[in-house]
C-alpha cells in the first residue's frame, strides 16, 4: 500500500493505526487502561459509577482499600472473595493512580 493511500485512509477516518475497539465492548470500558483486572474493575465499579468517575479519582493502593471498605460497610457494596480484591486492588493501583 502506498504512503499517500495509507495516509488518506487514516485522515478519513476509515482505518485507523492506534485503536481498535471491539464491537462488543462498551465505549466506557475504553476510559480503562488495558490490563489484567480491567474487566472485572469495568463491571464492580460500573453497577454503581460513571467510569468517568473512577478514572478520574486517582487514589494510591491505602486509599483504594480504604475506599472498598466504606463502600461495602456503608454503601451495601457485596463483600469481594479475597482473590478479587486483589486483583482490583492491583488494576487500580497499577493504572487509575496518582503516579498514572
Amino acid at each position: 500500500m502506498s504512503i499517500f493511500l495509507f495516509a488518506s485512509l487514516v485522515l478519513s477516518g476509515l482505518i485507523s493505526p492506534v485503536y481498535s475497539q471491539d464491537d462488543d465492548e462498551d465505549p466506557d470500558m475504553a476510559l480503562l487502561p488495558i490490563g489484567e483486572g480491567r474487566e472485572e474493575v469495568f463491571y464492580l465499579c460500573s453497577a454503581c459509577h460513571s467510569i468517568k468517575t473512577v478514572v478520574q479519582q486517582r487514589l494510591s493502593r491505602d486509599t483504594w482499600d480504604y475506599t472498598l471498605d466504606y463502600m461495602v460497610a456503608e454503601q451495601g457494596m457485596p463483600e469481594l472473595e479475597e482473590e478479587e480484591r486483589a486483583q482490583i486492588l492491583d488494576y487500580l493501583a497499577t493504572y487509575v493512580s496518582p503516579e498514572n
